[in-house]
């Protein structure tokens, strides 16, 4: 196994300025196993990746990060400021959207709907206006369902917004459901193994729209990915996780060179390149 680790970033971002979210000094354990050891993790604005092996804690971040767990030491500050206690709900309406490993989109809605599921802090009226057809709620729904068009058209599929979402192959799903994620403006998108089950034409329309997204704004994307080509591509800032420490981090060439990293990750033939 080897990758070209000597190109950039498809980003311009760098790390840079204040961190969007910070993980710090993070413990967690379930039923006496530590999953998380004192995790000290910045996402500055642009990319970060973060690897590692299976069963590292990778996935336990973000939850943590997004308030589905709640660590059992140390802090999770989004904009400076503590959510550490908050719930899911609540840090979601502070601007943190993510996605899961598996896609987690309702079947029998169209791909456009499924997009449009994810703009609930931006519906001014509120779920009675919704309810009663209110004018305000008309139009937060018409000009929401337009920029679900375009995330879909900027991620290549939007020749069939108005299809069922279950007659998506598996890949294209993984992609709508990203697209839901970006429709809430997030200023925190996690994006856990995005690339997982994807084809390289699925990736390449995965990259391409992220990048399209991401460019001239101050949003964070924190993607978990075994896909290092990916990673590569995307990320300026890499961080590697190994029984649940943070054992390295900075640019991917420089981390997948690492010979701690290649030991604990990669193996003997990333390093030889057999």
């Amino acid at each position: 196994m080897s990758i070209d680790t000597s190109t950039g970033s498809a980003m311009p971002n760098s790390v840079a300025g204040e961190a969007v979210a910070e993980l710090d000094g993070i413990r967690m354990s379930f039923g006496g196993n530590v999953v998380l050891d004192d995790v000290r993790l910045p996402v500055h604005p642009g990319f970060t990746g973060l690897i590692g092996p299976n069963g590292a804690g990778k996935t336990t971040c973000l939850n943590v990060i997004s308030g589905y767990l709640r660590p059992d030491q140390g802090d999770v500050r989004i904009g400076g400021r503590s959510v550490v206690g908050r719930s899911a709900h609540q840090i979601a309406k502070l601007g943190v959207s993510r996605t899961f490993q598996t896609p987690r989109l309702i079947p029998d809605l169209s791909a456009v709907e499924n997009v449009m599921v994810g703009a609930g802090r931006h519906f001014r009226g509120g779920h009675l206006a919704e309810l009663f057809g209110l004018p305000t709620a008309r139009h937060d729904e018409r000009r929401l369902r337009g920029l679900a068009r375009e995330l879909l058209t900027t991620f290549g599929l939007g020749e069939h917004p108005e299809r069922a979402a279950s007659q998506f192959p598996i890949g294209s799903q993984k992609i709508i459901e990203v697209a839901r994620g970006l429709l809430n403006e997030p200023r925190l998108l996690l994006l856990d193994e995005p690339a997982a089950g994807l084809g390289a034409e699925d990736v390449d329309r995965l990259v391409t729209g992220l990048t399209s997204w991401a460019t001239g704004r101050d949003a964070a994307v924190l993607i978990i990915e075994h896909d290092l080509e990916l990673i590569t591509r995307l990320c300026p800032n890499v961080a590697v996780l190994h029984f649940g420490r943070i054992i390295q981090s900075g640019a991917p060439r420089d981390v997948l060179r690492d010979p701690v990293v290649v030991e604990a990750y990669l193996g003997a033939d990333f390093a030889t390149g057999d």
